[in-house]
Parts: structure tokens; C-alpha cells; sequence
């Protein structure tokens, strides 16, 4: 009998430091789905140097990345068969040469130089696919609440056929919120300045204006729900990178009982958002059997939803939990992106040497714009914003929420050859960085610093900042032949929402609810400079912005008395 136990014990024993073995091998030294030959970013060639590098990515992928990019760096010899040589003193990316960027979440990935991504863009779906890069960053089967939602392009279509053609038609609402928003995290004095938490009080900024738009009022306004609706949004990418770190053995077991604290966000969420579907399917259900003029549709996202299940005869996506499931996410791409953004945005004004410059003119051509509107926020006179969106371009290419630019999978079974002629095997992650090029000194003169009016200067004029000498002050634009690139333009230079045919398809709803919010502080609001940027910080490939620190914030005189009529004053929180 004890022999029994004994052989038992030893036999789990066993098995134990097998799994454990197993998954230090596959995460750290294994080179599956990788070509033979490929030079390591941060490592010497042996298997012992690659484990230390996947470690090292935790915190130092920017280093990795600047190494890979820029500097002089030790080449391994190539396969003779293609026709490369032992090299020394190279770099890899700026003499198009691809290298492994070590990745400890997702696994390494095969950096090509840029002159090779017209090819990665034309690449069918059915060959390379971004999607699958995705889905397997955001755990998508664990963290987006149903496998649909990540897989199909439901979420797609609504975006750019309801969303985007309603930015015009939603403005009133989204300025009525951001106005209420900003009364309640920055205030109305105009006499003491105020220290604010950026991130937190911008990320219910934006929760606010967001949900105005998803759910519309009163809903947008409840304390509850935008709390769990934030809660969810935020811990998303946390929880994926979590379930990332597990033994794929144990992520099917693991899984639900780490998102367990983000579904029970969402269910709170869905107690309030699951009987308003309810209600809107029993009133869109009676006016197709019996119309009604007295019938008008509401304009927010449940209702689009609604009207495309029914146009699309889905009734798998007519029912209460699709939607609300759909709406969480949706919430999730909507806001935490852009709350990382402003935040950013202001820091890097804040901090600028010429702080009060850039403020100023950016009030200026607010209130140029309005003045040409009567006072009006229209989707034309936020177009006219140029400076403004310009400010919000240059801190996303200097201050990006991930590096990656376009990141795609190898999904054909047989692999894919790149124009080099090297062979990229079934589950090969191959792609660009963006932070690399939107730090290049020869895309961008002075890349390492703050230039808000960068994208709307001529070109001729453009990045004279070099030094610091001058303050690098806005000019009236008005020519049409000059237009310049818009936040929402991704090239091949600017990638901070991806770029080709997967290109964020939510960039323009971001986009409008960023200018729209800068352009108020800009208006309304005094910014005390900040002697230094705090800095953000780096979790393997994800970049994060100061969550913590404060900035001084002080209403301008002659902007709060009129801001807001008593209707808009009175709190409607449920």
C-alpha cells in the first residue's frame, strides 16, 4: 500500500516537473514557427541567450527596438542558400535586413525593414492575418465575452457604416457631455488653480463621451455603470497579458476563473443595458408590423445593432446578450485607447517649453473656428482644427500606446516567402514597428521631441525645432494645395492605428471625440507647465502613460458662466 502512495506521488512528481519543464522550454528557448538562421534582437545566438533575452523583453523591448533600428549590431552568419555572408557591424532594419524581436507574452516576432511592407500589405487574409495577431494579444477567446465578436465583422460594419456617418449628427451631444465632464473632474474656478489626476479624470472624460454616444442619456450619466463599464475597458489587455503567461495546457482551465472579475464588471453593466435592449426589440418589433409615425428610432449604438440583425436576418445577433456583449467591447476599443491618448497629449503640452504658446494658439483657432459657425461646434469647423489635431498626431507618434505598427500571422499551412527569399513557416508572427519609424531622425527632424504643430505647418516650415531656439508657433494655413496629413491619415510613416486595409476601423469615432475634448480644454481651460514629462511606462510591448501624476488646471475667466445652460447643469446620475 505504501508503495502504492509512493509510486503515486512520484508519478505526479513527475508529471509536475515535466509540465513545468515543458512550458520554460516552449516559452523561453523554443524556436518553433520561426525561419532557421534569423538573427535575435538582445541576444549572442545559443539557446541560453535567447531565454535571457525573451526575459529581458519585460522591460526592454524599447532598447531592443532602438537596437534592431538604429544601431550597429553583430550579424550571425545566414544560410548559404541565401545568399547572405557572415556579417559584422550591420544594422538590420535600416539596411533591410529582418531580425527576431524577442516577446515574452506573445512570443517572439520577425521584424522586416520597411521596404518590405507593401508586400506584407498586400498579402491576402488567407496567407498573412492581423486579425489572428489580435485575437491572440487580447486572449480574445477569454477576455471578449463571445468568440464571435473577435472573428467576425459585425462590430466592423456597424463602425464604419452607423458610427462614422453619425459623427455629424452627434456633435451637440458629444460637446452637451464633454462640457457636463469636464465641470465635474476639473471644475469652474477661475481664480484657484486645481491639481487633477490626468489619467482619471480624462478616462472618465471619456467615458462619459463615449457612452453618450454607445447608450445616450440617462445611461451615460450613471455613476454605477460607468464605473463598471471603466473597470471592464481597463483591465481587458491586463487580464490577456496574464492568461498569456500560462501553459497553454492550463488556459482553457485558468482562463474563466481570471476573467471572472471583468465578467462580473460586465454583468453589472448588463443589468442596466440588457432591459433597455429589451425594451428597443419590442418597440422595433411593433413598428415593422405596425408603423408608426410617432416612432423615431434612437441614434446610438444598441439601435445599429439592432437594425443590422434585422436587415441581415441574424438572430443570433438580435438577442439581448449578443448586443450588451458587443457593447462591452465595443466600450473597451472606444475608450481606453483614446484615454491613453489624451493623457499622453497633455502631459506632452504641459511639459513643453513652449507650453503657453501651443495652448494659446490652439485656443486661437478654436475660437476662430466657432466664430466662423456662430458659435457653433460643427464636424466642419472641427475639421478646420488643424493645429489641433496636429498636437494629438505628433504626441501619438511620439507617445504610442503599443510599438507594433501592422503585425500579421502566417496562417497558410505551406508558409509564405517574403521578397528576400526567406521562408516564414505556418505561425510565424512577422510585421513592423511603428515605434521605430515614428522615432527615425530621417521621417522626422527633432523625432525625440514634442513639436504640437509638426502636421500643420507647410511642409518647408515643418519640425524647425531642432535646438529649441525659437518657439515653433502655429501659422494661419489656409491654402488647399498644402493640405497636410489628419489624425486619422496612417501611412507609412505613421502607424499609430495600424495601417492598410486593417487600418483601426474605429479611428474616426476616436479621433472626433479627441479633437472635440482638446479643443474645449484648449478654450476653457489654463494649463500650468510642467518642468518635467513624466514618463511612461513600458510592459514588453504595450507602453503605458503616467497614471498617477497630477497636472494644475485652472477654468479661464469669462468661460463658466456661460458654459453651461441649467438644463445641462443638473446632475441626471442614476
Amino acid at each position: 500500500m505504501l508503495l502504492d502512495v509512493d509510486l503515486t506521488i512520484a508519478l505526479v512528481s513527475l508529471v509536475l516537473v515535466s509540465l513545468v519543464l515543458s512550458y520554460i522550454y516552449s516559452r523561453l528557448f523554443s524556436q518553433a514557427s520561426l525561419p532557421d538562421g534569423l538573427p535575435w534582437i538582445g541576444a549572442e545566438g545559443h539557446a541560453l541567450s535567447r531565454a535571457r533575452a525573451m526575459l529581458l523583453s519585460i522591460v526592454k523591448t524599447r532598447q531592443f527596438l532602438e537596437e534592431g533600428y538604429y544601431k550597429v549590431c553583430f550579424l550571425l552568419s545566414y544560410s548559404i542558400s541565401l545568399n547572405y555572408t557572415s556579417l559584422t557591424e550591420s544594422q538590420y532594419s535600416k539596411h533591410n535586413k529582418p531580425y527576431v524581436l524577442p516577446n515574452l507574452l506573445t512570443g517572439p516576432e520577425v521584424i522586416i525593414p520597411m521596404s518590405q511592407l507593401r508586400w506584407l500589405l498586400d498579402q491576402p487574409e488567407s496567407a498573412l492575418s492581423q486579425n489572428e495577431v489580435n485575437r491572440q494579444f487580447l486572449e480574445a477567446d477569454y477576455t471578449m465575452l463571445h468568440p464571435n465578436i473577435i472573428r467576425d465583422t459585425v462590430h466592423e460594419r456597424v463602425i464604419r457604416r452607423e458610427l462614422t456617418s453619425q459623427l455629424g449628427v452627434l456633435t451637440s451631444d458629444m460637446v452637451e457631455e464633454i462640457e457636463f465632464a469636464l465641470e465635474q473632474n476639473w471644475g469652474l474656478d477661475t481664480e484657484e488653480w486645481k491639481e487633477v489626476p490626468v489619467y482619471d479624470t480624462i478616462a472618465d472624460v471619456i467615458r462619459r463621451i463615449s457612452n453618450r454616444v454607445l447608450v445616450g442619456l440617462p445611461l451615460c450619466r450613471n455613476k454605477d455603470y460607468l464605473a463598471s463599464s471603466g473597470s471592464f475597458s481597463r483591465n481587458v489587455v491586463i487580464t490577456a497579458g496574464m492568461i498569456n503567461l500560462m501553459p497553454r495546457l492550463l488556459r482553457p482551465v485558468l482562463g474563466p476563473i481570471i476573467t471572472w472579475y471583468d465578467k462580473l464588471h460586465y454583468r453589472n453593466c448588463a443589468k442596466y443595458v440588457v432591459p433597455m435592449i429589451e425594451q428597443r426589440i419590442q418597440q422595433f418589433s411593433k413598428n415593422e408590423k405596425f408603423p408608426s409615425l410617432s416612432y423615431k428610432e434612437p441614434n446610438d449604438y444598441i439601435q445599429w445593432a439592432l437594425n443590422h440583425s434585422f436587415k441581415h436576418w441574424d438572430p443570433n445577433e438580435r438577442t439581448p446578450d449578443m448586443i450588451s456583449k458587443r457593447l462591452a467591447v465595443l466600450s473597451f476599443a472606444a475608450i481606453q485607447s483614446s484615454v491613453i491618448s489624451l493623457t499622453n497629449t497633455l502631459f506632452d503640452l504641459a511639459s513643453s517649453p513652449f507650453a503657453e504658446d501651443f495652448l494659446g494658439d490652439l485656443r486661437k483657432e478654436v475660437e476662430l473656428e466657432l466664430e466662423r459657425e456662430n458659435q457653433t461646434w460643427t464636424k466642419e469647423c472641427l475639421a478646420r482644427m488643424i493645429h489641433v489635431d496636429s498636437a494629438l498626431r505628433e504626441s501619438m507618434r511620439l507617445c504610442g500606446f503599443v510599438c507594433r505598427g501592422v503585425m500579421k500571422m502566417v496562417v497558410a499551412q505551406e508558409g509564405v516567402t517574403l521578397p528576400d527569399g526567406m521562408h516564414l513557416p505556418y505561425g510565424t508572427k512577422v510585421g513592423v514597428t511603428a515605434y521605430a519609424i515614428h522615432h527615425d531622425e530621417a521621417a522626422y527632424t527633432g523625432a525625440y521631441i514634442y513639436d504640437a504643430f509638426r502636421f500643420s505647418r507647410p511642409r518647408k516650415d515643418a519640425a524647425k525645432v531642432e535646438g529649441m531656439a525659437a518657439s515653433p508657433r502655429a501659422e494661419s494655413y489656409d491654402d488647399p494645395t498644402k493640405k497636410m496629413p489628419s489624425l486619422v491619415t496612417t501611412s507609412d510613416k505613421f502607424m499609430a492605428f495600424s495601417h492598410g486595409r486593417h487600418a483601426c476601423p474605429g479611428r474616426f469615432f476616436a479621433a472626433y471625440q479627441l479633437k472635440l475634448t482638446l479643443a474645449h480644454i484648449a478654450l476653457n481651460y489654463d494649463i500650468e507647465p510642467l518642468a518635467t514629462r513624466p514618463e511612461n511606462k513600458w510592459l514588453v510591448s504595450s507602453i503605458g502613460p503616467p497614471m498617477k501624476e497630477t497636472i494644475r488646471v485652472r477654468r479661464r475667466p469669462g468661460t463658466a458662466l456661460a458654459a453651461f445652460a441649467p438644463s445641462k447643469r443638473a446632475e441626471t446620475f442614476l
